[in-house]
């Protein structure tokens, strides 16, 4: 039976933080014997009309829906709207988390034996003006949830969430099942790690401690995580077969909804050095360091990752500098190929999927930020860089729960670093129907090619910030090919 109105409220305050009266407060039972979640929304102070929001398709999942008054719910499309709410009333209803999970038509769910993985907008009803809510879940015996959500003290067995309120349209994913949770402690904030069905306990630890190693790395940018809690989803998926080469890490992706992930899809069976030589992880912790950036901005927030993955594992030992510049020049090269002149680079964003322009639009935001990263530390020497602008705006503007327009994050960088760089590269490049000029840039970090052979002239004029790229800010460090780079 669902809590008494009262005593759910009591269990939710000593958890939670102080919110204002008009605050959501949930309260999650997970029946594993028939994969239902029991769900019950309760909203503290009176409200003459509440407007409840969830996804497309999730009028079909909602059953047993009611009111504690007994007063009915309007629905209208994707909503319902509720009226006359009392002080302290709660909704009650069940969702069919097995049969969501099962429903093939949607590739962002799925069941892995006892493991579910769900998109919430599915079946969780969202308040229409809340900023957030707060979330109890109970689980049986042996069950673990895993879940974008920010985590806040418990003091009753349960777990205790706060939910950002994110845009509808941001995929998210909460996992339900027999797996551990085991988190990874950063400075600034910790990744949470679920490990499903697929690799055996040798394979799990090993992943873990890879985790742990590249992590670490990929925090060279400026020493921290830039956001509390990350949620990764690491699906062993084994060998593929109609790859020619065998990776470690077969795709990756990071979602926003409600918080944000990461979701790592991987051949526990690979050893250590084919883990050691992934990049597709480096990569998507990369994309922690931005906000969301929209279609239109796919060029700068994938352009920075692509970047990152490679300098970022320089400075970790996991390449040599030379190694990393020569992975670059390569990539320049793809993208310079797959250019096509008839669209300029912010329309290529727009349509990548459709045009799979990912080369021109992943590499061109390459080429701008190190573009960006090389101007700024030839004018400061070196003491101002993109590591150094991301860690300002960390401080200010992370964690970011909306989209910022891509002109807006340039001007935010380039007021926060002093500079106008930013948004001067990011009007020239976004309206370029050809692949980004690097000739000159080359020659003043001292970077030529002899045949298939990429050289390095240390007498270069910026041949020194052509170094420090590679270095990095003084962190301590360990010592020491999504696929589209």
């Amino acid at each position: 039976m669902p809590l008494r109105p009262l005593a759910l409220f009591a269990a939710f305050m000593l958890a939670a933080t102080a919110q204002g009266a008009g605050s959501p407060h949930y309260q999650l039972r997970y029946e594993a014997g028939t994969a239902t979640m029991q769900v019950t929304l309760c909203l503290a102070q009176a409200v003459a009309d509440v407007h409840l929001e969830a996804g497309d398709d999730a009028a079909r999942h909602l059953d047993g829906l009611a009111r504690d008054s007994g007063a009915p719910l309007q629905r209208t499309d994707r909503a319902w709207n509720a009226h006359d709410w009392r002080a302290g009333e709660c909704l009650h209803y069940h969702v069919p988390l097995g049969r969501i999970a099962d429903d093939r038509s949607r590739h962002d769910q799925t069941r892995r034996g006892d493991d579910l993985v769900i998109d919430p907008s599915s079946w969780l009803l969202q308040v229409g003006d809340a900023d957030a809510a707060d979330l109890r879940v109970e689980l049986p015996p042996g069950f673990s949830i895993s879940v974008p959500w920010q985590r806040l003290p418990s003091s009753d067995g349960a777990s205790h969430y706060r939910i950002p309120r994110t845009p509808d349209d941001w995929m998210a994913r909460i996992a339900i099942g027999r797996f551990r949770e085991q988190d990874i402690a950063l400075a600034g904030g910790t990744l949470h790690v679920a490990i499903f069905k697929g690799a055996d306990a040798a394979q799990r630890e090993r992943l873990i401690a890879w985790l742990r190693r590249i992590s670490r790395d990929a925090l060279s940018a400026y020493g921290r995580l830039p956001l509390t809690d990350v949620q990764v989803l690491v699906v062993p998926i084994g060998p593929q077969p109609d790859v020619t080469q065998r990776e470690a890490v077969v795709f990756g992706q990071s979602t926003r909804g409600q918080g944000n992930a990461l979701t790592l899809f991987v051949d526990p069976t690979q050893n250590d050095d084919a883990f050691d030589r992934d990049w597709v992880a480096v990569h998507e912790l990369s994309h922690l360091l931005h906000p969301y950036l929209g279609d239109r901005g796919a060029w700068l927030s994938e352009g920075l990752a692509t970047y990152y993955q490679n300098v970022l594992r320089a400075r970790a030992g996991l390449l040599t500098p030379e190694q990393a510049w020569a992975q670059l020049d390569d990539g320049f090269a793809r993208g310079r190929r797959d250019t096509r002149p008839d669209l300029d680079l912010e329309q290529a964003s727009l349509q990548m999927g459709e045009r799979h322009d990912f080369q021109r639009v992943y590499w061109s935001g390459t080429a701008y930020w190190l573009q960006v990263d090389a101007e700024l530390r030839r004018a400061s020497a070196n003491r101002m860089s993109v590591d150094e602008a991301l860690r300002r705006f960390d401080a200010c503007c992370l964690p970011s729960y909306r989209r910022w327009a891509p002109d807006e994050f340039v001007a935010k960088l380039d007021a926060l670093a002093g500079s106008a760089v930013f948004t001067q590269r990011f009007r020239e490049f976004r309206a370029r129907h050809d692949f980004p000029e690097l000739t000159a840039l080359y020659a003043a970090l001292g970077l030529g090619r002899e045949g298939e052979t990429l050289r390095v002239d240390d007498q270069a004029p910026a041949a020194n910030v052509r170094r420090a790229v590679m270095q990095g800010p003084a962190l301590a460090k360990r010592p020491s090919s999504e696929r589209v780079p």
